[in-house]
């Protein structure tokens, strides 16, 4: 595509040619011409753009969300972590202490994540303590804290002493990028079910809502035998979800093919790497992007394919905020087998 320089150049040198003349840098000729020029730049600005987005290859956005619609996909919103949180007092009482669904209790820190109970409770007479259910104030993947973290009251009931979540805050996910979507669009075209492959029941697992992600192990308890491991939205699958994945599979199983669903195990993958930002991006900015590129890819990698650095090279590029990047040399590509999933584990990000 021409520049807007080499537009206005080819006009410029056109117009000397046809009209035998030279005209001024500051006359009108030059101003009409540089204001076409600017026009005709925007127009194939616009026109490289759509054609972009003709091809699930390269298209963005809600035009990507249109090519998922046509391979019967959708993209993954942001779902929040859930938790539990245990309200505590010094000293017992003879009446109930009252915890209303809302209350709310932060992590400590620069960066602190708010989280809320999600039921009406409350601290029985003659009781130290009770453990209410909760959930991320925000959706995304911040929501997911470590044990004894949320230790700040913000709107705790006065007579509680003290508030704190006895074990993580797990579940939570960010809506699903143009990267990882385009690639489970182009793996649709190249990984189509026939009616007694892994797709296949990979394909009847997936249909169950709430699963998000898939493998399958053939003979593995022997011929005849087909293992499917399953994750659920955010985080392990639960129990009731299993059993209807485990009906659907043995509804629709094939002829003498005993199917059985089991729950994937998740593998966390770290990240050490040092990147030169591009002019204009704060060193904050850059960390934010290049760990969220980061969780993208892993966080979405199928169960029983491998991670490639090269890959995830890719998507710290495609942030737009770093020049260049080099692993640590920790860090190599991993297989993953059909019953695990990676989870992004710890990110470090040197901006140098």
């Amino acid at each position: 595509m021409e520049t807007y320089e080499e537009i206005y150049q080819r006009m410029s040198e056109r117009y000397r040619q046809e009209s035998g003349a030279q005209f001024d840098e500051a006359s009108d000729i030059a101003i009409r011409l540089r204001v076409l020029a600017g026009e005709l730049y925007n127009m194939q600005t616009s026109m490289e753009w759509l054609k972009r987005q003709l091809f699930p290859s390269k298209a963005t956005g809600e035009f990507l969300d249109r090519f998922a619609l046509q391979r019967g996909l959708e993209r993954r919103g942001a779902t929040k972590a859930t938790g539990t949180l245990r309200f505590s007092v010094n000293e017992v009482k003879s009446n109930p202490v009252v915890i209303p669904a809302g209350t709310v209790v932060s992590t400590a820190g620069g960066s602190p994540v708010r989280v809320y109970t999600t039921e009406d409770s409350e601290l029985p007479p003659l009781s130290y303590s009770v453990l209410v259910a909760a959930e991320a104030e925000r959706a995304g993947y911040s929501g997911n804290i470590n044990a004894q973290t949320a230790t700040v009251p913000v709107s705790v009931p006065a007579m509680i002493d003290s508030v704190t979540n006895p074990g993580v805050f797990s579940g939570g996910a960010d809506a699903e990028s143009d990267t990882a979507l385009r690639e489970r669009i182009l793996n649709s075209y190249t990984d189509q079910p026939n009616g007694m492959n892994a797709a296949y029941y990979k394909a009847l697992a997936l249909s169950v809502d709430g699963v998000e992600r898939v493998g399958v192990l053939s003979r593995g308890r022997g011929a005849g035998t087909v293992d499917v491991y399953v994750k659920g939205e955010g985080d392990e699958i639960s129990d009731v979800k299993l059993a209807e994945v485990q009906q659907v599979l043995s509804e629709a199983r094939e002829l003498n093919v005993n199917v059985q669903a089991n729950k994937a195990y998740k593998l966390f993958y770290d990240m050490s790497v040092q990147v030169r930002p591009k002019p204009g991006y704060a060193q904050a900015e850059v960390e934010e992007l290049v760990t969220a590129a980061f969780e993208d890819y892993v966080n979405a990698i199928p169960m029983g394919e491998k991670l490639y650095l090269s890959r995830l090279g890719v998507y710290l590029m495609d942030t737009g905020c770093i020049e260049t990047y080099v692993f640590d040399s920790s860090m190599t590509d991993m297989a993953l087998p059909a019953s695990k999933y990676f989870v992004a584990g710890d990110a470090t990000v040197e901006v140098i």
